[in-house]
């Protein structure tokens, strides 16, 4: 796990760079993961739940509760290691990836 988190800090690092986490950003973030939980409810989708709303909730406070979500946390760090995006492949724009981008 103390790998993926590496990667996860570092890839969350470089997607924040592209994609700059405000409080409206990350708002969207989770009303976009509920939308895609209420449309095909599972225990991923509410993984990914905790971790946006976790993220909203450390751009509020400082306090990293996006943590919590360790599958998602694992998910986004075995993509940056092995791709260099913290996003599928599928929804990767590839603008900030640098695996992608060599």
């Amino acid at each position: 796990m103390s790998k993926d988190l590496e990667d996860y800090w570092e890839g969350m690092k470089a997607y924040d760079k592209c994609h700059l986490p405000t409080i409206n950003s990350q708002w969207q973030a989770f009303y976009d993961e509920l939308r895609e939980f209420v449309e095909a409810p599972n225990i991923g989708e509410a993984w990914d739940i905790l971790h946006s709303g976790g993220r909203l909730f450390w751009k509020l406070t400082g306090i990293p509760l996006q943590l919590l979500a360790i599958p998602t946390v694992s998910k986004h760090g075995q993509r940056y290691g092995m791709y260099g995006c913290i996003r599928s492949q599928r929804n990767c724009e590839g603008k900030c990836c640098s695996k992608l981008n060599q």
